[in-house]
């Protein structure tokens, strides 16, 4: 008799009495064939047959030697076992069915086959499951073959050969589908009555426990649980087991089981419960599932796998059947104060299902809203939850929560009060979820009566037409009735926007006026819309208190109607500038370092523009300047889920899909003409009121565009015609923006100018043009264009045409023509300066002789002011606005000069200074390219084959061969004599690049400004230097502003005319009461800089000076110029950066992010931070210019994240300080140089060992608290380390017993002194706030608003 339970135990104990001596190890393939052949002959005929004892001890043999079995022959043996088995359950089901008919039919005989089988089946598969096979598949073969470089037979290896072998089921065909084939045919069984076929039921509950453990086993495996069918099929089999034959604590068992140890199980256990609670009246099991669970104390510190996986069976089991989960919310809801964050996070993942499915039931009984309520309690709770993953899934949960069909009107407010807080929360992945939340609550707001548009202008209108029917409808009402309308028309729209409490009592209020609706727990707009179609049988059961109160039914439904319009408005309102109060944050957040971030922010502009959103046109503005980010490479980044893709893309491309989404996509519902119309009038509206920096990245971002040919040639056709159109009188604004996107588009097309030069003549220089100056300086501006070389932007996608060098114009074109017409324009228009600018380089970028011009231009201008160089040879001191009259032979009546005709000629002749640089760096460029293309020819010229050889090879054929060979002799020594002699010019004189450099560097120096014979500007030099020294004089602001930039471009030409005025201009810079001039002067010296580094190397405070200006846009220029200067390498810096640092604390926030942003890109820069930090150290706490210790510290902390992460400089660090530790006596010093120590993080076993050996020089100073304090600092933050080495552990417990004994020293030996250090600090402080009082009192001044 064979007992199941005891050859269990056996083959647990391998100790399995096999009675037959048959063995598949070793023998030959056709013997082995045969063998099986003959038991599945027996097998298919009777299942009983395996009671044969041959038989199953055949079938024994073939369990046990398994792993040396061929796979194929293992995959048919399992085939065949699947099939007999099959056939014992077949005959099973008709012996019980005919027993049930009729007596003599015992079912008891089928329990031995079943249990054979059963015992066959836990063998092959547990065996097959864990033990690796003798056989690989021929690819496994192959590549060992190549890895141990020796050949062996195909497809056979050693057993268990390092690692490397397959198990038996990865290698047999078809190993998943029979065993799933097995609990097909296990399912079947399990559906028949098993108490009639087992005398016992702990025989039958040992023969269901082996099909149990066998789908244990292969749910191990994680390649079965993601192949749907097979993991449907044996759970069928578990449910069955657990529905029919009381299998509900061995279930149980299994799943928490599971839970704990396998990760990839937990979703599958979700969907095995639901199963069981769905299909099996499985409630017990969910029940004592998620007890147990609830019953757990999880805690990430020591066990991180148990709470993941709990926390994934609750969030995937609450989308599955959040029926079952409802009925243990109560237990479970402690996670929410569990340890384990991963336990909270998945507890408001629970908690959010649940309220999409409780908002999703057809009945909404005050049970249900309370039950609601409550999971929103929960939800805005934690938002302030401590841990950053948990506040990322709060807002996760309301993506979804606000996503679904209910809109949760009652909740939003304070929801979306909630998200906009956590925009300014610390982590980069909750602001990036915040964002998209705050998205989210926008695209699915529930506000569409009026086409989901919402302008505050529109609502605030409407909001008021409303307020005032329901005022008039009050006054109709009879005296005697209570004035209820009068009271809901009390509060405006702005009421609510300026109190937050006041808005949140608004909801709550209008929350109770509503509770009874069942409508409004879902949508206010549904609300609105019923009302606004007439629903009056409703108007009329809840108006019922308007009829007592003396209206008609009809009144008391036009009155309710109204009061739900009134009331949907002023919600829409109050979400509208909620939406306001968050844009400022996401402005901040389009300039983050986190690309998530700033994507996150783009797509909330571009949904904020779609629903009209007073002010995100801001945030698309400032969304251009992201053009300039760097392209991301494809591929890079990418998730395995596809989640990442759109972040792999990068900012750049996601910046140019927004902008095609908004301005350039057409409109299905329009045609191919009025969609090119609208696309036209998009672009030219992105010109409306943007700044210079806006238009700059717009440049960039549509040429972008058009080299990608996302633009059509009928926009741009349609542009022409907005730029060219005459019939009717065209607002400015639009020809402005039609030329600017025009000139945008030249970038990447020159053809757009080409095409068409007679419409920019005509219009932009020709009447047009006079008439608005803008437009002339932006048709300057493209006709510039032309003059494009060959030299392409990185990336630039150019016709084959538009590659060639474009040669200049001779100067009798048209177009320098109106260019002349537009600079001696006479009116007195500030766009003159501009436009007059544009116009010169486009004579310079385009004409063959400029400088011919340029000459007739000045003496055109200077006509205007007679005799200013004869006044300028004068005397300094006389009034420089009077001057007489040039040529006349007696006194002449001295008459007023115009400061604006001098102004205007003191601007062209310094931008043409400027300009005639540039000229002679591109002749310098142009005659260097000449002299590398003609040296080309030559070099391949020598290296090619001698003439003489070719004559040579043409030897013996003649009289005329060798008279032709002569020749070719005679030509080849002259060509060689040529060679030769260049080559000694070029040894004696130098190379002809070098000789070109000088040429063109002493026109620069000696001509320009010294030949007073040959050169125009040498007349203005005096002049301008007249006019700067006696800036008191000339009380006019636009002519003081141009003379002082005039010079300052004078300087950039002549090394020795920036040398002897230098000193005016750093008196300028000093004494100018013009935060314009200032500014300039402060550009002006960056370029001298550049171009005379030596003069001012010799002067570089004065660059830092300004630093200090109390103009914030004279900071914001100087900041902007050193950061230029230093981080190209232009200016050595040698102890100012302190000063740098000092904006770090600025009052205007541009100037203090604008020093974060060169402190970050300098510390990538060869160490510059840790080069000057002892500079900088000193620089912030001695002397005049010391800040306060909270700056200092703010300052500090902030630099000293730079260097944190090197060992090595931190070590270098502890050691300087502690030198300064020794030098100083200063008790200000001292503490700030005890709280740079605490800074570091003492990592290493080097840094704590220079601590230690430095304890020496400060611990004369432990005698004050705040520095004693810092070190305790540095001792407890050294312990809280968890990966410390035992040496540095050590060496940290000597420095703190010696730092207590110090302590003690220093307080003991000397009180007196320790008195006077704190008395210094308290005369330290009281200075410090007297110093702090007089800088708020001069910073109160500031000078009059100017534009640069």
């Amino acid at each position: 008799m064979f007992n199941l339970h005891e050859q269990l135990i056996k083959l647990q104990e391998d100790e399995v009495e096999i009675a037959s001596d048959f063995s598949f190890d070793g023998i030959e393939t056709t013997i082995a064939k045969r063998a099986l052949n003959g038991i599945i002959d027996k097998l298919v005929v009777n299942g009983q047959n395996i009671n044969d004892p041959d038989t199953f001890g055949t079938l024994q043999c073939f369990a046990r030697d398994l792993p040396a079995i061929e796979p194929k022959m293992v995959a048919r043996g399992l085939d065949m076992l699947v099939a007999g088995f099959d056939n014992e359950v077949k005959n099973v089901h008709s012996v019980l069915a005919a027993a049930a008919a009729a007596a003599g039919h015992d079912p008891t005989q089928h329990a031995e086959p079943l249990d054979r089988y059963a015992f066959l089946f836990q063998w092959i598969i547990e065996r097959g499951e864990s033990v690796v096979s003798q056989f690989r598949t021929a690819a496994g073969a192959g590549a060992a073959e190549k890895a141990k470089g020796r050949k062996r037979r195909a497809g056979i290896s050693v057993a268990g050969a390092a690692g490397s072998g397959a198990t038996v089921a990865e290698v047999v065909p078809g190993w998943k589908d029979k065993i799933s084939d097995l609990y097909s045919v296990m399912q079947q069984l399990l559906q028949l009555p098993l108490g009639r076929i087992w005398n016992s039921v702990p025989e039958r509950d040992t023969f269901i426990g082996v099909f149990t453990r066998i789908a244990h086993k292969t749910m191990e495996n994680p390649a079965y649980v993601r192949d749907s069918d097979f993991q449907h099929v044996v759970f069928e089999v578990l449910c069955l087991w657990l529905q029919s034959f009381n299998g509900l604590y061995g279930l149980v068992t299994m799943i928490t089981q599971n839970l704990q140890h396998y990760e990839h199980l937990c979703e599958s256990m979700a969907a095995l419960v639901q199963m069981a609670y769905e299909k099996y009246d499985g409630t017990q099991l969910a029940d004592e599932v998620l007890r147990d669970i609830a019953a757990k104390s999880f805690s990430s510190t020591h066990d991180k796998a148990g709470p993941k996986n709990a926390a994934r069976f609750l969030i995937k089991f609450s989308q599955l059947a959040p029926r079952a989960l409802l009925r243990q919310m109560g237990l479970l809801i402690r996670h929410l104060d569990s340890e384990a964050h991963i336990m909270r996070s998945a507890m408001v993942d629970v908690v959010g299902h649940l309220t999409l499915y409780l908002a999703s039931q057809e009945e909404q009984t005050d049970i249900v809203k309370n039950q609601i309520g409550e999971y929103f309690d929960i939800i805005e709770q934690r938002f302030m939850d401590s841990h950053f993953l948990v506040r990322a899934k709060v807002l996760q949960v309301c993506q979804f929560v606000c996503s679904g069909q209910a809109k949760f009107p009652k909740r939003r407010p304070k929801l979306l009060a909630l998200i906009i807080g956590r925009l300014e929360d610390k982590a980069s992945n909750v602001r990036k979820h915040a964002i998209r939340a705050l998205t989210m609550l926008l695209e699915t707001h529930p506000f569409s009566l009026d086409g989901a548009e919402l302008a505050t202008e529109q609502l605030e209108a409407r909001l008021q037409k409303i307020s005032g029917e329901l005022a008039d409808l009050a006054k109709a009402t009879s005296p005697q009735s209570p004035d209820i309308m009068a009271e809901t028309a009390k509060r405006l729209p702005k009421d609510i926007g300026s109190d937050e409490d006041e808005g949140d009592q608004l909801h709550d209020g209008s929350s109770d006026a509503e509770a009874g609706d069942e409508e409004d727990d879902n949508s206010v707009a549904a609300t609105a819309n019923d009302t606004a179609n007439g629903a009056g049988t409703g108007a009329g059961a809840s108006g019922s208190d308007f009829a007592n109160a003396g209206l008609s039914p009809e009144m008391a439904a036009k009155a309710m109607h109204l009061q739900f319009q009134q009331r949907y408005y002023r919600d829409a309102l109050y979400f509208v500038y909620q939406l306001q109060e968050a844009q400022p944050l996401l402005l901040q957040l389009l300039g983050s370092t986190s690309k998530s971030e700033v994507m996150e922010a783009m797509d909330f502009f571009v949904a904020a523009v779609r629903f009209r959103v007073d002010g995100s046109q801001e945030g698309i503005r400032r969304m251009s300047h992201l053009i300039w980010i760097p392209p991301t490479t494809s591929g890079s980044g990418v998730s395995a889920d596809g989640g990442a893709s759109e972040e792999a893309r990068g900012v750049r491309a996601k910046l140019i899909d927004s902008y095609m989404q908004l301005y350039l996509t057409p409109s299905e519902r329009l045609g191919p003409a009025e969609s090119t119309s609208l696309i036209t009038r998009n672009l030219i509206s992105l010109t409306f009121g943007a700044t210079l920096a806006e238009l700059t990245s717009l440049e960039e971002l549509i040429r972008t565009l058009m080299e990608e040919n996302r633009i059509s040639q009928g926009v741009v056709n349609k542009l022409r015609g907005v730029y060219g159109y005459t019939r009717t009188k065209l607002p400015p604004a639009q020809r402005r923006g039609a030329i600017i996107i025009l000139g945008m588009l030249a970038q990447a097309r020159r053809s757009i100018v080409t095409d068409d030069i007679d419409l920019y003549l005509r219009i932009g220089l020709g009447e047009y043009g006079h008439e608005d100056l803008a437009i002339a300086k932006y048709t300057c501006m493209i006709l510039q264009c032309l003059g494009v070389s060959k030299t392409r932007r990185p990336g630039a996608v150019a016709a084959g045409a538009e590659e060639q060098e474009i040669r200049r114009l001779p100067m009798n074109n048209p177009i320098f023509d109106g260019l002349q017409r537009i600079i001696e324009e006479p009116r007195h228009d500030p766009e003159w300066f501009p436009a007059a600018e544009q116009a010169l380089n486009t004579i310079y970028a385009l004409g063959d002789k400029p400088d011919a011009l340029a000459v007739r231009l000045v003496r055109n201008q200077a006509r205007l002011v007679q005799s200013l160089v004869a006044t300028s040879k004068g005397d300094e001191d006389s009034d420089a606005m009077d001057v007489d009259e040039a040529g006349s032979a007696g006194p002449a009546p001295r008459r007023l000069v115009d400061p604006w005709d001098l102004s205007r000629l003191l601007f062209m002749v310094g931008h043409i200074a400027i300009k005639e640089i540039v000229l002679l760096e591109s002749i310098e460029a142009e005659l260097k390219r000449r002299r590398s293309d003609d040296s080309e020819p030559r070099r391949k010229k020598r290296a090619s084959p001698k003439p003489k050889d070719k004559a040579k090879a043409r030897g013996g054929r003649g009289g005329r061969g060798r008279g032709r060979g002569g020749r070719d002799r005679g030509q080849e020594m002259a060509t060689g004599s040529d060679d030769e002699e260049d080559d000694e010019l070029n040894q004696i004189a130098g190379s002809t690049e070098d000789e070109i450099g000088d040429i063109i560097t002493a026109i620069r120096e000696r001509e320009l400004l010294f030949g007073e014979s040959k050169s125009l500007l040498a007349l203005f030099g005096p002049l301008l230097v007249h006019v700067c020294k006696n800036l008191g004089k000339f009380n006019d602001r636009l002519l003081t502003v141009h003379a002082t930039a005039a010079l300052a471009k004078f300087m950039c030409i002549s090394s020795t005319f920036c040398e002897q005025n230098l000193p005016l201009l750093l008196t300028l810079l000093q004494r100018a009461k013009s935060p314009v001039i200032r500014a300039n002067i402060s550009i002006a010296l960056g370029d001298i800089a550049v171009c005379f580094n030596n003069l001012i190397g010799e002067n570089v405070h004065y660059l830092y000076g300004p630093l200090h200006d109390p103009d914030t846009r004279v900071k914001k220029t100087t900041l902007m110029v050193l950061t230029h200067l230093i981080l190209n390498g232009m200016v050595k810096v040698k102890g100012q950066l302190g000063e740098m640092a000092k904006c770090l604390e600025d009052k205007d926030q541009r100037v203090a992010d604008m020093a974060r942003l060169f402190f970050a890109e300098l510390s990538t820069k060869d160490n510059a931070v840790y080069n000057n930090l002892p500079d900088i150290i000193s620089s912030l706490s001695m002397g005049a210019g010391a800040v306060n210790e909270e700056s200092f510290g703010r300052i500090m902390k902030f630099l000293f994240d730079f260097i944190k992460e090197k060992d090595r400089q931190t070590d270098n660090v502890v050691e300087k300080l502690c030198q300064r530790f020794r030098n100083t006596t200063d008790a200000r010093q001292c503490r700030d140089i005890a709280y740079c120590m605490a800074l570091l993080p003492f990592k290493s076993e080097r840094s704590v060992r220079r601590l230690l050996d430095g304890l020496p020089s400060f611990q004369d100073k432990l005698a004050q608290d705040t520095v004693h304090k810092y070190f305790v600092e540095i001792v407890s933050k050294n312990r809280s380390q968890s990966a410390q080495k035992q040496e540095a552990k050590a060496l940290m417990d000597e420095f703190e017993s010696k730092l207590k004994e110090a302590r003690a020293k220093a307080i003991g030996e000397d009180e007196g002194d320790s008195a006077a250090l704190a008395a210094g600090e308290g005369v330290a402080s009281l200075q410090l706030q007297s110093a702090q009082q007089s800088d708020v009192d001069m910073g109160g001044e500031e000078d009059e608003d100017e534009d640069l």
